[in-house]
């Protein structure tokens, strides 16, 4: 039987030789430290790249540790402290940026500083339109779009709790040129055991995560309880389905199309994810800048577009925002 490293060494050899992505990962938070375990994992090029020093030295002295759903250590010896780091790294060839969508308008001059060419970025972000955002910098042809469908907590250094997977994960690309890209990137990611399907229609499962998003996540930061105990409550309960069917109204129409009774699943996919606390609720509690003007704010935009009114959405932006001014995080990210 082959073992593990004889395992990876072979992957390696192997990507190396079809012209598999090397990867850096922006953002070694929940998001970007499983995705980047499990890509690791099986032995494909990963580079980790986070301001969190502590962190980073117990990833490189013993290794990722994943618990909950999954349960692995990763080797992971790539690590970089800083985005200006990653200069160090010249095979890396993709960038995904898995931060808080409120610090791109920080970090993309950075990225840019030491991006070469042919480079491809790829937005593995709560939020919407964070593409676009990346586009105006990069270029449309070379950026893509992962909308996850997992969760998690950072326990630590080194270790990070997978508190949910309802899979799959999608990715697209925002034009033809990046689709060769999104397929390989898809058949990767499932092959690291993280299912992922590669999609033409990016935008509509970035709304449905969006919509989903923006009724629990900001009320659980609110009230500082799990997404159990909000979604096991009537009235908070109800103000989620409500914000739910106001960002439902908000998506259609921009032109987004849902399938039949997402409603009613929607609210089944939130009472699921059991006693995890959003990044939301997480941010609060660390006094740092929450994602709200890319989630609830950006569906009071749309809506203003497209003259929807929003005013559950808009309320619960402002009272987030008004935590932000009280824990002395900016007022506008």
């Amino acid at each position: 039987m082959t073992s593990e490293p004889i395992r990876q060494a072979l992957r390696r050899a192997q990507d190396t030789a079809q012209g598999k992505p090397k990867i850096a990962i922006i953002g070694v938070g929940p998001v970007g430290g499983i995705l980047g375990a499990h890509l690791a994992h099986a032995g494909h090029y990963t580079v980790l790249c986070d301001i969190q020093k502590p962190h980073l030295d117990v990833i490189k002295e013993r290794g990722l540790s994943i618990t909950g759903v999954y349960e692995m250590t990763a080797e992971c010896e790539r690590v970089a402290y800083s985005i200006s780091e990653l200069s160090g790294f010249p095979e890396v060839n993709t960038i995904v940026i898995a931060t808080k969508a409120s610090v791109l308008p920080r970090i993309v001059p950075k990225i840019e500083k030491i991006a070469r060419p042919g480079t491809r970025f790829i937005s593995c972000q709560n939020g919407l339109d964070n593409e676009d955002y990346l586009a105006e910098t990069f270029g449309p042809d070379n950026v893509l779009r992962i909308v996850v469908n997992y969760g998690g907590s950072q326990m630590g250094d080194g270790h990070i709790f997978t508190s949910f997977f309802n899979p799959p994960n999608y990715i697209g690309a925002m034009t033809a040129e990046g689709e060769p890209l999104a397929h390989q990137l898809a058949e990767m990611t499932t092959q690291a055991g993280l299912e992922t399907q590669f999609t033409t229609d990016i935008k509509k499962y970035e709304w449905e995560k969006v919509v989903l998003n923006a009724a629990l996540n900001p009320v659980c930061a609110l009230t500082r309880k799990p997404m159990k105990d909000m979604m096991d409550f009537h009235f908070t309960e109800s103000l989620a389905a409500e914000l739910l069917r106001e960002g439902m109204e908000v998506a259609q129409a921009a032109g987004i199309t849902f399938d039949e009774g997402f409603l009613e699943h929607g609210i089944q996919y939130l009472k699921k994810a059991g006693y995890h606390r959003t990044s939301m609720h997480q941010d609060v509690l660390r006094n740092i800048p929450t994602e709200i003007d890319w989630i609830n704010v950006k569906i009071a935009e749309w809506g203003r577009t497209h003259g929807v009114k929003t005013p559950c959405n808009f309320t619960i932006a402002a009272l987030i925002k008004g935590l932000e001014i009280e824990s002395g995080a900016p007022e506008g990210h």
